[in-house]
Order: C-alpha cells, then structure tokens, then sequence
C-alpha cells in the first residue's frame, strides 16, 4: 500500500524487527511478545487496528487498553457484531467513515455478481430457533446425506455456469460432515472439489488453497473458515449451501468472491433458498446489497431488483421469489408485536431499557422499520413494559411527523435544530437562517395544515409533547450519527439554511430559501421556480420519470454527465428566445443563480421521495428549443454516490 518495501519492519510468524519505530504486527504476536510491557502507553503516535470488529476480544483489549495514540484509526468490512459486544466505544459511538458495499462496487474497488436465487425443496419453517439462529444440528441432519439436494446443486452448477471445469468457487457448508459429503458428491458428478474446515492445519489449507487456485480443483466446500481474513482473488463463484442467519457473516461470504482480478468480470452466486423459519431475516441480505437500503425490499423482489450496484443482477427462480417474498411479508404482518418482543428481549439482555440507536443498530434495522408503521418508538417501549405509559396530546400526529423526517442527512441542519430544541421557548436570539430551519422542521412535524403559526408557538407544542419531544431529540441524535462525509462549504448571495449535497423535501427547499412561510405557502407544480426577490432559478427534477406520473410533455431528460457537468431540459415552451431563456443562458452576466436539486423516483415507500441538493450551477452550453437542452456546470463537483444516482438512469 506504501509502495516502499523499506519501510517499517515485521513483528510476525517467526521474525524480529530491527526497529520498532514503524512497526506491523499481529494481535498474537503483540500479546506473546509483550509489548506492552516494553514501551510506555504514548510510544506509538499512530496506531492502525485491522478487523476492529473483534476489538471486543480479550487479545485486543490487551493492545486497547495500553496504548494511547495520537490517532487510533480502526478498520471493519464489518462493524455490526450479533454478541452485543461495543466496538464503536472507542470512536463515541460513532463510525468516521464508511463505504457500503453498492458503493464499493461502483467505485470498482471490487467486483460486480450476478445472484441465482435457487429454489430450494428444504423446509426449515419447522425447526427449532435458538440464540437468534437455526440450530447446526438440525441443520446437518438435513443437508448431509440428501442426496437430492446435493442433486440439485449439481445440476444448477452445471446450468448455470459456463464451464464447471474452469470454475474456482467456495460453497460454504454447516458442518465438517456437510463439507465433506458435498466434496464426495461432486468429485462424483466428475468436477474436482475438496474440503477445508477451522479444524484443517495451516499446510494442509495452502495446499488445498494452491490447488483450487491452478484449477486442479474447481471446489473448496469450508464450515467455519474463509469468511474472513483470507484473500482469494481467484474465486469467481459462490455456492451459499445453507442458511446464513447473520448478515455480517453472509457479506462476509459473499466478500471472498468479489475481490478483484485479471480475466474476472463478475462473481457468480448460486444462492439455495427454501422455506424459511419466520425468525430468518431475508430483507436484511438484500437490503444490503441495494444501492439505497431505504428502499422497499419486497418491492424491489417482486420488481426484479431494479436498484442494484453498476454490472450486478439479481435472478429469482419462481418458487425462490414466493419464499423470499412470504418470508418479508410475515415479517411485516407481524411487525408491530415482534418489534415489541424484540424491545422487551434486549432490555432484559442489557437489564435496561434500550435507545432508540442500540436497538437499531443490534438489529440491523433503519429508523424507517419502526416509523413506518404509524408509531412511535417510545409506544412501543410501553407496550414491551420497558417504560411508563404516557400521554403527550399531539402523539399520533408526531407520530406521523417523526416518520417524514427519515432522509434528514446533513449536519449542520440537525446540530442547529438540536440546540433549537434546547432554548425552551426563547425565541429571542433566533436569527433568520434558525427561523427558517425551524419551519422546515414544522413542515416535517406538523405539516402545511397544522403549521404552528409563530417560532413560538411550535416550541410550546413540542414542550406540550414531552415525550415525543424527547423522542425527536433522541430520532435527531441517531441521524446525525449516521452522517459519513463533510460536504464542501456552500456561499449564496442570500440566506439559505441548505447543505451541499444534503436531502430535502420539496417544503423543505421551499421554506429555506423563504418562498415558503408560516403564513404562506404557494403551490409549486412545475419543476421549475424563478424567485425574483432572490435573483435566483430553482429546479427541482425527477430521474426516473414514468408514465405513471409524468405526461409525455414533462418527460425531460435530465442527468449527470460526470461529476462536473448536468444535463438538464426545461419545461416544453422555453425557448432560447423567450425571456426565460435568455435568463437561463446569461444568468451570470445578470446576477441570478442558478440551483439544481435532483432525485430518482418520486416515491420512497408512502412518502415523497427527497431532493439532493446538488449546488448551484453556471451555463455552459443549450442545443434546442421548446424545450431546451442546456449543460450546466455544477460549482462543485457530485460526490460519487449522487453520480451514481445521478447518472444510472441517463436516457441516451
């Protein structure tokens, strides 16, 4: 990574360094050397801790609690444990930066897959569910020796891949027994194949390793080994051969495949799905895998997974699709009493009643998952008997207002309303900017029917809802916590509470550049608005427009071109000869400013589906008339995944 093979020294596997002033070394050897006894806490300025995951384990609690760096900087594929155990206590909580998997993959950092989601005959509805998972034995009773199973997998293989000869896959099993008979199985079936497990010493898995590497064999079957740790670029198919319960532990798998390499295009994943115990979460693995994981996964199931990393399909066997789909549907019916028990469970587990964030995040789940239901969280807390009941007035209507506030994403909004929130009913020291935010927040609360009509006013009502307001502090909280990039500085020639590259409503847009008003609200239908009090032209446009939504006169073509330049169409009667369109051209040379705000659908779930702000934008270039063709140039350049948004849905 340093490209200076003279740098630093080793600390591992037998060798000794010369020096120990940049030093790379694993936890064993730093704990067997005893390290810690040897330099004072504050010797290492810079301390670099690779799988921060296990940061919670005795040997690297040794390393953790001594050294006292400069800069500690942890790195995790997999932050999320299922032990409970806290590995961002070391950070406040929170993660400085991070890339989902979509991400990386459109990055080209790794590699895209194409997933065969197979059907499966096995039903595990019936098995006994312990610990948050399927018991090992049941299942190895039922996969090792079925040999019409193994049939199957056999048969897909050979459907599915081009050549099984040339293959270099890994299928990861439940058991040693389960390994080995799918080995046997498929040396049968004459394609070459083998087995590892964590009980396997070092020689014998290099040489195996060497062997599937040079094709010899074209299948390694392992059991608890290879999810991690060890980088085969090889691999170009993934057979996942039983039920993995923990999405850590299922991207991890996945994550052996989709390493980069020569002569690889994409990873192949055969995916063997049957009935599932209704406890399996078949939403949390796809939802990963989206490049918005605020998207409906059963929609995207039943609509072929139309929002997916760059190059990567997913393909579901009609009986896969109906179990996958039953499975999410339960899941939903009964999501309200199991969102209760699942509060009661981990309050016992901690002997506390949990926040909002420490449930989130040991489940997995998004804010979205408990305020789409029309509830609120604290409710829920009193029906699981984990606090006292309550009786705030307004409690269905902020109910509804917390679940609108699901794409708040930028900072400084969030840190401003906080203290907003903190002044009681002091509305004195308000400046016109916090006036502002705090309308764009009633917007969201209330909506335009019930806007209080003063500052004043709405931090009564809010203070009139004790718990629900606590509730908002607490929602705001775990927002901010989720924010993972500092966005460029934004300057405007006029007051605008808005960050760069943020999400917001449309009345949320409206009411921070002042168009909007506690006492007025003008309908905005086009995508198009010109504030003459500001000098400035706003448009608000959609990608992936439909006919559902949209009339053939207001299907504009509107898109990034890169991360500098957008391709953007007016309404239908612009031309560069009308007034509009002389503004737009010469926009510089008379002051105005020019905004751009963009989205991909119209809908997320039952809500309106927020704008990005993508800044403002100068002209370069129009082509056409009625409408026009014009290139901006965006002040400042789109982060990769608005590029990402922004592009993907380009019409040619």
């Amino acid at each position: 990574m340093l490209r200076d093979a003279n740098f630093g020294d080793l600390l591992v596997g037998g060798r000794q360094p010369e020096a120990y002033d940049h030093l790379f070394v694993s936890i064993q050897s730093y704990n067997s050397q005893r390290l810690a006894e040897q330099f004072p806490a504050d010797h290492f300025a810079y301390v670099v801790v690779d799988e921060f995951h296990h940061a919670a384990a005795l040997s690297y609690q040794r390393l953790l609690d001594h050294v006292r760096p400069q800069v500690l900087l942890g790195l995790t594929a997999t932050p999320e444990r299922s032990d409970e155990l806290d590995v961002l206590g070391f950070f406040g909580g929170h993660l400085s930066a991070q890339i989902r998997l979509p991400d990386a993959i459109n990055r080209k950092l790794l590699c895209p897959f194409q997933y065969f989601g197979v059907s499966d005959e096995v039903d595990l509805r019936g098995l006994q569910w312990q610990r948050g998972g399927y018991r090992t034995d049941d299942l190895d009773r039922i996969y090792t020796g079925n040999d019409r199973r193994a049939g199957l997998v056999i048969d897909k293989v050979h459907e599915i891949l081009l050549n099984p000869k040339q293959a270099c896959g890994l299928g990861f099993c439940v058991s040693v027994a389960h390994a080995e008979y799918m080995a046997a199985k498929f040396n049968q079936a004459g394609v070459q194949a083998d087995c590892l497990s964590g009980q396997s010493n070092r020689e014998h898995r290099a040489e195996v390793q060497g062997r599937l590497r040079r094709r010899e064999i074209n299948f390694l079957f392992v059991v608890d080994l290879y999810n991690e740790g060890i980088d085969i670029p090889d691999v170009d198919t993934v057979l996942f051969l039983r039920p993995t319960e923990s999405l850590t532990v299922f991207l991890q798998q996945l994550g052996r495949g989709l390493r980069l390499n020569d002569g690889k295009d994409c990873l192949t994943v055969l995916d063997f799905i049957g009935q599932a115990h209704r406890n399996f979460r078949f939403d949390l693995r796809y939802r990963a895998l989206l490049s918005d994981p605020l998207w409906s996964v059963a929609e995207q199931v039943e609509q072929g997974f139309t929002h997916l990393p760059a190059g990567c399909t997913i393909q579901m066997e009609r009986y896969a699709r109906q179990h996958v789909l039953e499975n999410i549907r339960q899941a939903i019916r009964h999501a309200r009493p199991a969102l209760v028990r699942e509060i009661a469970d981990l309050a016992a587990a901690l002997r506390r009643p949990p926040s909002l964030a420490e449930f989130l995040e040991h489940h997995d789940l998004q804010p979205e998952d408990i305020y789409r239901r029309k509830v609120c969280w604290s409710r829920l807390c009193v029906e699981a008997g984990v606090r006292d009941d309550f009786h705030d007035p307004d409690e269905s209507v902020l109910g509804r207002g917390l679940h609108r506030l699901q794409h708040v994403n930028s900072s400084e909004h969030i840190q401003s309303l906080l203290l907003l929130l903190k002044h009681g009913n002091d509305v004195s020291k308000l400046n016109e900017a916090d006036e502002r935010r705090l309308v764009m927040l009633d917007l969201c609360l209330w909506g335009r029917d019930k806007l209080p009509p003063s500052a004043a006013e709405s931090l009564q009502r809010l203070y009139a809802n004790p718990t629900l307001r606590e509730e908002l502090v607490e929602l705001l909280g775990y927002r901010l916590g989720c924010v993972d990039e500092v966005p460029p500085a934004l300057q405007l020639p006029f007051v605008c509470p808005l960050t760069l590259h943020a999400f917001y409503t449309r009345d949320e847009i409206l009411a921070a550049l002042g168009h909007w008003t506690r006492s007025k609200q003008k309908e905005m239908r086009e995508g198009v608005l010109y504030l003459s009090t500001l000098s400035a032209d706003v448009f608000l446009f959609t990608m992936n427009k439909t006919e559902t939504h949209f009339s053939p006169t207001t299907m504009y073509q509107d898109y990034a071109i890169n991360e500098h330049l957008f391709h953007w169409q007016s309404q239908s009667t612009t031309s560069p000869e009308s007034p509009t369109g002389h503004r737009y051209i010469g926009h510089e040379k008379l002051g105005h400013t020019v905004l751009l705000f963009g989205r991909e659908d119209k809908k997320a779930g039952d809500l309106s589906a927020p704008f990005a702000f993508l800044g403002p934008a100068r002209y370069v270039s129009h082509a056409g008339s009625r409408p026009m063709s014009i290139t901006w140039r965006l002040e400042r350049p789109l982060p990769a995944k608005l590029l990402r948004r922004m592009a993907r849905l380009a019409v040619g």
